[in-house]
């Protein structure tokens, strides 16, 4: 038996093998477009806009024509099959392959009733015909949900900026795309606390930094930090009361991210149980001192709460003494395997924006590695570099792509190059989880991977998933 259930499905095995946290890029078949592919976890995905219109299947039972191009259709109608055995199965054939056929094959059947029949069952399968007579499109702009009174717009005007932001959406789910013409929540972002050189924490309030999923609550449903809803079962969602908005973190325990993320994207999934919503602010009230907004949470989530209930807390937050007292705390939550700590300045408002009155706190590792390639950028990118694709020491391949000014986008280290990079932990597969670029490492001649405790190594602590 496979030690992973994704190399081999009822012994058919994928064209292209792809482990846990390694990416392809796939060209369109209809356009010049090239589309990122990336295993994560139990699941593949894929930024073609087809694959996140499939709601109403789990996010590890998707498929669109680029995963069938570079996997093989009998090896994802096998998977999908694997994971979703009661939903709808995608088919080996589209219109395209239609067309291609009958214009190829003199001896295919050419009766107008069987070419109908053929055209009905390809019209059919949304992923073979739409997906392949149509090509993602530039997104709309979209609707802001004003969560709070205090609102405001933070404008990017640097790589670490465009960084920051890639990091919060990565610490949420790095594969999500943000939907079009959906309203997305302003939320409170952080800033980044230096260790060394950071401001005095004294009399800030401090938490673990949870490696969760950013949630919002709109009163109604759970939605993620781009505005994508949840679709957790009628009995979570009873637990939380109308009338008020909420933010926090779905949260599967220390080292679970990978799991979480497949749990809280998969329709009703019956893992919800060991997922808990850890609430840490309320915009609704976000004219309210952070002070007065954390008592309400209490009174209403904590021991003895009017809306008490399991799986539904309240962070814990405590005043900071010192300096030290933060470093210790954060050798301690992390010698736990949790991710890092935040740091709320006392007395503020709530703003849905980045904002210096929310830091975080998180050990970082540096290390080398030889740069093999340039992926081609997109969006705003688009013509310029968009990552680097990197091999590690240990032969494991990867991509940075945050840290880049739009200099070095236009002129990137050469290949054969040896960078330096800065990540906060390994994957399950051993590769760096948000890495980011720092520089030309121009004093060495080989790449060398950092040195990990286990307890910053993805699925080393435990817990339920």
């Amino acid at each position: 038996m496979p030690s992973d259930e994704l190399e081999e499905i009822s012994g058919i095995k994928p064209k292209v093998w792809l482990p846990d946290g390694q990416e392809r890029e796939v060209s369109s078949q209809s356009s010049n477009s090239v589309y990122k592919v990336k295993r994560t976890f139990d699941h593949y995905y894929c930024v073609f806009i087809k694959f996140h219109q499939q709601g109403g299947s789990p996010v590890n039972a998707r498929t669109c024509k680029h995963l069938r191009a570079l996997l093989g259709d009998d090896y994802e109608l096998a998977r999908v099959k694997m994971k979703n055995p009661d939903g709808p199965q995608p088919k080996h054939t589209t219109k395209r392959q239609i067309k291609s056929t009958s214009k190829s094959n003199p001896t295919a059947t050419t009766s107008s009733t069987a070419s109908s029949k053929r055209k009905t069952r390809a019209a059919d399968d949304d992923e073979g015909l739409q997906a392949d007579e149509e090509d993602d499109k530039p997104p709309t702009k979209r609707s802001k949900v004003a969560p709070s009174s205090s609102k405001g717009k933070g404008k990017k005007t640097n790589a670490d900026d465009d960084a920051e932001d890639a990091e919060d959406q990565a610490d949420d789910d790095e594969n999500e795309n943000a939907p079009v013409g959906k309203a997305v929540p302003e939320l409170l972002l952080a800033n980044k606390w230096d260790l060394e050189k950071g401001l005095d924490p004294t009399g800030w309030w401090l938490s673990e930094k949870l490696d969760g999923v950013r949630t919002f609550y709109d009163g109604n449903q759970l939605i993620s930090r781009l505005g994508n809803p949840f679709t957790p079962p009628n009995w979570f969602l009873d637990k939380l009361p109308k009338g008020v908005t909420l933010d926090g973190e779905l949260y599967g325990g220390r080292g679970n991210f990978q799991s979480t993320v497949s749990i809280v994207k998969t329709v009703n999934s019956v893992h919800w149980k060991n997922i808990s919503f850890q609430i840490f602010d309320v915009p609704s009230r976000g004219h309210e001192p952070f002070e007065e907004r954390y008592k309400f949470l209490q009174e209403t989530f904590g021991v003895g709460g009017v809306h008490a209930a399991d799986q539904i807390c309240v962070v814990e937050h405590e005043l900071a003494k010192s300096r030290q007292h933060v470093l210790d705390k954060l050798k301690e939550v992390e010698g736990l395997g949790g991710e890092g700590l935040m740091l709320r300045k006392p007395q503020s408002v709530y703003e849905g924006k980045r904002s210096g009155s929310l830091l975080k706190i998180k050990t970082f590792y540096d290390a080398e590695a030889i740069v093999t390639g340039h992926a081609p950028g997109k969006g705003r990118n688009k013509g310029i570099t968009g990552a680097l694709m990197c091999k590690m020491e240990s032969g494991k391949l990867f991509n940075v792509g945050s840290g880049l000014t739009d200099k070095i986008r236009k002129e990137p280290p050469k290949i054969g190059s040896i960078i330096t990079y800065r990540f906060q932990e390994l994957t399950r597969d051993g590769v760096p989880r948000f890495p980011s670029y720092i520089g030309l490492a121009v004093d060495k001649d080989r790449p060398k991977d950092a040195e990990i405790p286990e307890h910053r190594k993805a699925g080393a602590a435990g817990g339920s998933a």
